[in-house]
């Protein structure tokens, strides 16, 4: 990328230097939004990435360790039986084994999901960025509402990794 990672993130870069290079395998949903509203994949798999007042307190940002604390508490639960909706998330246990690397939500074949602060991507589960790792497991989805209300109650689990 011409301007290192700025390509991938930013409306008019990502546009000028970097869609056109993507493989057709990838369909770009929505270009990335500007960076006072962007966000993360967890945020858009909970479904709180249009609520302005939770993207303002976590610029953009949920972390893992939220969804981890969601699901020890058995508010977000684990399931060996995906259907359309629920939650695909990808691990590296090599280099990072105690890290959600990324999630996405399953529709049919493929996996929606928010490639970092870059766009919102329909893909195969295979088809992402090596660093998200070679092993996934799957949550069943829940509504944005309930989002929202755990979030409100766990809010101070979202915590910056090696912070």
């Amino acid at each position: 990328m011409k301007n290192d990672t700025n390509d991938w993130w930013q409306p008019v870069l990502f546009m000028q230097n970097t869609k056109h290079l993507l493989p057709p395998e990838l369909e770009v949903l929505i270009d990335p939004p500007p960076e006072n509203r962007n966000y993360n994949c967890f945020l858009y798999v909970l479904g709180l990435h249009t609520n302005e007042e939770v993207l303002k307190e976590t610029d953009g940002f949920i972390y893992d360790s939220f969804i981890k604390n969601l699901l020890t508490n058995g508010d977000l639960v684990m399931t060996e039986t995906p259907e359309d909706g629920d939650y695909i998330v990808y691990q590296d246990l090599v280099k990072y084994p105690e890290a959600l690397t990324h999630v996405g939500v399953l529709q049919g074949d493929k996996v929606v999901s928010k490639w970092a602060w870059g766009p919102l991507v329909k893909h195969s589960v295979w088809d992402v960025p090596a660093e998200y790792g070679d092993s996934v497991f799957y949550i069943k989805s829940i509504a944005p509402e309930q989002a929202l209300e755990l979030y409100e109650q766990h809010k101070s689990f979202n915590t910056k990794p090696y912070a």
